[in-house]
């Protein structure tokens, strides 16, 4: 799970001391979510140009036009630090009832107006949101 961030493009203006590229997204072996502020989030671009790349592995990207940081300020850490508890609750326990919210056509985060899910290799789902 990946909350506001992607690998940086390579080249210049990477983070010194940091040498990971893109090509990391190829170790990934496990279903992976970003989580992500929606176009004003200085790491929508990076997190975006991730999912794209990832195409071994169930992927989604679920985005709420929130910006950098998401609703952690908000009690419970709001509806981003939801989604994430929904994603692990049914990726490390299998309940079935969380994942309800990301996989079929009718998910949960479909039908919450004010999420963005695109989502990718999930067992029964069209690819695209």
């Amino acid at each position: 799970m990946l909350h506001n961030t992607g690998v940086l493009n390579d080249g210049p203006g990477a983070i010194p001391g940091m040498d990971v590229r893109k090509d990391v997204l190829q170790t990934l072996h496990t279903p992976a979510i970003y989580i992500l502020g929606g176009p004003k989030d200085i790491a929508y671009p990076n997190g975006m140009d991730d999912f794209k790349r990832i195409a071994h592995v169930p992927v989604a990207v679920a985005n709420l036009q929130v910006g950098h940081g998401g609703t952690f300020n908000e009690p419970n850490g709001g509806a981003a630090a939801s989604v994430a508890v929904s994603w692990l609750d049914w990726q490390l326990r299998g309940d079935a009832q969380s994942g309800k919210r990301f996989i079929g056509d009718d998910c949960g985060l479909c039908k919450e107006s004010q999420w963005s899910l695109e989502r990718k290799q999930f067992p029964g789902t069209r690819s695209t949101r």
